[in-house]
């Protein structure tokens, strides 16, 4: 039942992302455009995103080998951890090499949704630990995922406030 419940959010949480993809873009498509030399930026990103997630699994592998409780204890936050680090690390290059935002985004309207989607996660990690413990049921509590996402989407705005700097700098000069 657990199971259920589980792919049912993620549905949901799908459906609400493409809905604010849309809302996001000036054009209303879901999809965000990007130029030549963006897709090929890009690219590379997914592949250092991709080794971001190998090595982060190759870590909880050789964790697992030493103490299989350590794993156990993750929960399923073993497996979505090394995603996000994955996703970190492709967007991270995407940002600092000028390919995150497309050619169609709207980037306040960005910038206000991944702000709420942020604040959304981080409560709803918070609160869970409060109601129930950092440890339920032997297991890291579930809703640290959104605890990590809320955490990931904070490191993300304070990329692009980097990245903006910079900008501005050598604009300047």
């Amino acid at each position: 039942m657990r199971s259920a419940g589980l792919a049912i959010g993620i549905m949901v949480g799908l459906i609400i992302a493409v809905i604010l993809l849309k809302v996001s873009n000036r054009d209303k498509k879901t999809m965000t455009e990007y130029d030549e030399r963006q897709k090929a930026i890009r690219g590379k990103a997914y592949m250092f995103g991709f080794y971001g997630i190998a090595i982060s699994n190759v870590i909880m592998l050789v964790l697992g080998i030493e103490n299989m409780d350590y794993i156990k204890m993750l929960g399923m936050n073993a497996f979505f951890t090394p995603i996000l680090v994955g996703i970190l690390v492709q967007i991270s290059y995407s940002i600092f090499n000028d390919s995150y935002y497309g050619l169609n985004n709207n980037v306040g309207r960005y910038t206000a949704i991944m702000t709420i989607v942020s604040a959304i996660n981080i409560v709803a990690g918070v609160l869970e630990w409060v109601h129930g413990g950092f440890i339920q049921n032997g297991a890291v509590y579930n809703a640290f995922i959104n605890l990590e996402v809320g955490v990931l989407f904070i490191v993300i705005c304070i990329e692009l406030f980097i990245k903006k700097a910079i900008d501005k700098k050598q604009d300047a000069e």
